[in-house]
């Protein structure tokens, strides 16, 4: 069934992927988008990498987008995209590689920025896709079905199927036509600083990437991923306000006091750019499929549906899922009751894997705020343990990067297999705790 025209709002990842997945299912797509582009969200300055699973989509989308990437600049994962090189130092232990099931695609490692270009580039060139600079002011409710929206400065724009990707506070303001949901939020009250550095070969031993996750006794975390032009992006995150440092010594005292010191190698050389600063107070999810009554002609995907801790990285790829399942259920239902009721559904299921294992990992700290689900100390107990056995078993390491790439579901690191690997790695020994290097006020 082909309609006649879909409205899609916001121009980031999620709106770009939505435009382009269903210009096959409508004459007419108008993506609505206020800011200039590439229009990128606050944490944009941030360490980004797209995990496996959002990848993927995007190269059913953008067969060449990935050779595109790594034309302008990006770093390739590595020669075998079954194994990446890594020093991934987490429950006192360090990964030396990432093991991934085979992928189907080279993954090109970059910042947002470049990403977001390249995907609007390509979404430009589909002939059936128009772009407006305006804001979105409202939508055209009647009889409790969306039927488009207005804007600013131009006329209304009539609409089978609106989809609201603007972000975590909605880009379509629905008044009281429609009822707000139920949201659920998971406060954190993260500070990230980041920074950009020269990369060199024999940077990491040679390591395609590094990351130091945070734990019970020390809740400061930091990474390093490449990006194009030659160049680390460095990021560090710290729970619960205590922001990291900015000057150049006191930044290399502070990734030596994270629980493993490896970053502060890459930070004895000048910074390409001014730190980047970036507040992220709670994870927060909106219950769309939680209504009292389903609405017509309109769909939430992206942060508009839930958005995550940064520190986990997926934002991107949760929001990729939740389109194509979104394209799916437009081709089988239209734009109509059935599937009003099927996609806020179908987007939760998406959704429910990156939520429990992003607000599972922040309940590991007594002072994070929400309802603190039930066993989730257990959980995170035997999460440390897979974690360990993952530096020292293939096995578990794949098992471990699959779920943490959404390419399986968290129950995958309870199947038999995976459970009688992580049992037989006794635990080791707890690391002397550092003592936490004091933050620097920078105001």
């Amino acid at each position: 069934m082909e309609l006649n025209r879909i409205v899609v709002v916001g121009g980031g990842v999620a709106g770009l992927a939505a435009a382009a997945t269903l210009s096959g299912r409508a004459r007419e797509v108008v993506l609505v988008e206020r800011h200039p582009a590439p229009a990128l969200p606050p944490q944009a300055g941030l360490p980004h990498a797209m995990l496996v699973s959002g990848a993927l989509v995007l190269n059913e989308l953008f067969p060449d987008l990935q050779r595109r990437l790594l034309d302008r600049g990006a770093a390739p994962a590595g020669p075998d995209p079954t194994r990446v090189a890594c020093h991934w130092a987490a429950a006192g232990a360090v990964r030396r590689e990432l093991r991934f099931p085979a992928p189907g695609v080279a993954r090109a490692l970059c910042s947002r920025e470049l990403i977001q270009q390249e995907v609007r580039a390509a979404v430009e060139q589909l002939p059936n896709v128009r772009f407006e600079h305006d804001t979105v002011t409202g939508a055209l409710v009647r009889d409790g079905a969306v039927h488009g929206v207005t804007l600013r400065s131009g006329p209304a724009v009539a609409a089978d199927l609106v989809v609201d990707a603007g972000g975590r506070d909605g880009g379509v303001p629905l008044g009281g036509h429609v009822p707000e949901p139920p949201t659920s939020t998971v406060g954190v009250d993260i500070r990230y600083t980041a920074f950009l550095v020269e990369r060199r070969p024999e940077d990491l031993d040679g390591a395609v990437l590094a990351a130091v996750q945070h734990t019970p006794a020390v809740p400061r975390m930091g990474i390093a991923l490449p990006m194009e032009g030659h160049r680390w992006q460095v990021g560090f995150g710290a729970f619960f306000g205590q922001a990291g440092p900015t000057d150049p010594d006191d930044v290399r005292a502070y990734a030596a006091g994270l629980a493993d010191p490896v970053l502060a190698t890459l930070l004895d050389r000048p910074f390409l750019d001014r730190p980047r600063r970036y507040t992220f107070r709670a994870g927060q999810r909106r219950h769309w499929d939680r209504l009292p009554r389903p609405v017509p002609g309109y769909v939430a995907v992206g942060d508009s549906v839930a958005s995550f801790n940064p520190i986990y990285g997926q934002g991107m790829s949760s929001a990729l899922l939740q389109v194509r399942e979104l394209g799916r259920l437009v081709a089988r239902h239209g734009a109509g009751r059935a599937l009003a009721v099927a996609a806020p559904k179908a987007i939760a299921t998406v959704v429910d894997a990156p939520w429990r294992i992003s607000t599972g990992a922040d309940f590991m700290y007594e002072q994070t705020v929400g309802p603190r689900p039930r066993g989730q100390a257990l959980v995170n107990g035997y999460v440390a343990r897979v974690l360990r056995a993952a530096a020292v078993d293939d096995r578990v390491n794949l098992a471990f990067t699959s779920v943490s790439h959404l390419l399986a579901p968290p129950a995958a690191l309870f199947a038999p297999p995976v459970l009688a690997r992580v049992l037989r790695h006794r635990p080791a020994p707890a690391a002397p705790t550092r003592r936490p290097v004091r933050p620097v006020s920078t105001r």
